[in-house]
């Protein structure tokens, strides 16, 4: 990307705890802020307001060495990027946390009288990023080599058939046709392995790439088991229906990737969660 010469980015290791990740001469200030683990819509507000809190009372507890690093620049917008926000509590926090700020007496010396506190996730740099991804080829495609006919014969493979099993087998289609059945887990297997790899890859080759695409597949594991729960066939119909979701996720978080490889990673995210998830669906009535 090209360099800009109007935003001062802060060291790592002082921006964490200053309440600024980087902030650019016209008066904005950035901080960053992601969750490590897969969380639910609930969990990942709450930990933004937390976030919002902490950094810009950083601020106003340490007015003069928050002035010390902007110089005579005033801040008029304070923006959290996050990966995603789905919550208007959120913003309405926000509203009322830069209402705050611009009633205390005194002010802080660093803020700008028309400061506001803003939420940003990554739609809002689209052309940046688009030129970010675009240093990597349109349509990459990993290709691995196939699972090895021995590989399924081992005790670790068996253990995982039979978790991917105990879940398909509630739907009656597959139920009553174990050839079918036998020949569907084992592309559910296929796709892990191969997964596996692919991911492998893009956290060595392609790490930005890999950022997204692990985020989005983290958040999804962590919320399928409560998205299928009430779902009594769990089969080929709505396996196909997950990946495809799961896929359109993944060419918006990350279009340097083809449909082919955001496909093959959908359905590993998928038999991933058929072998992790600890739900047991109900049983087909006899």
């Amino acid at each position: 990307m090209r360099y800009d010469s109007r935003i001062q980015f802060i060291p790592a290791r002082d921006g964490g705890d200053g309440g600024l990740e980087a902030f650019r001469l016209e008066g904005v200030g950035y901080q960053c802020y992601a969750p490590a683990e897969a969380y639910s819509i609930e969990s990942l507000t709450q930990g933004q307001k937390k976030k919002i809190y902490k950094d810009i009372k950083r601020l106003c507890d340490d007015v003069d060495g928050t002035c010390r690093l902007l110089g005579d620049i005033r801040l008029h917008t304070w923006i959290l990027l996050t990966p995603e926000f789905d919550s208007r509590s959120l913003v309405e926090y926000a509203r009322k946390k830069s209402r705050k700020i611009l009633t205390m007496d005194p002010r802080p010396r660093w803020c700008a009288d028309t400061f506001e506190i803003l939420i940003y996730t990554d739609e809002e740099f689209a052309a940046e990023r688009s030129r970010l991804y675009g240093e990597v080829d349109a349509k990459l495609n990993i290709d691995v080599p196939p699972v090895g006919d021995d590989e399924f014969t081992t005790p670790a493979t068996t253990a995982l058939s039979a978790r991917i099993d105990e879940k398909l087998i509630v739907d009656p289609s597959l139920a009553g046709d174990p050839e079918w059945l036998n020949e569907y887990r084992n592309e559910m297997l296929n796709a892990f392995f191969r997964g596996q790899a692919q991911m492998s890859h893009l956290e060595r080759e392609y790490s930005a790439i890999y950022q997204a695409v692990n985020r989005r597949l983290s958040n999804v594991l962590g919320t399928l088991t409560m998205t299928v729960s009430g779902m009594r066939e769990p089969g080929p119909e709505v396996m196909a229906s997950l990946v495809r979701r799961i896929a359109e996720g993944l060419q918006k978080d990350a279009p340097g990737i083809s449909s082919v490889l955001c496909e093959q990673l959908a359905w590993y995210a998928v038999a991933e969660w058929l072998i992790k998830c600890p739900l047991r669906f109900r049983r087909v009535a006899a």
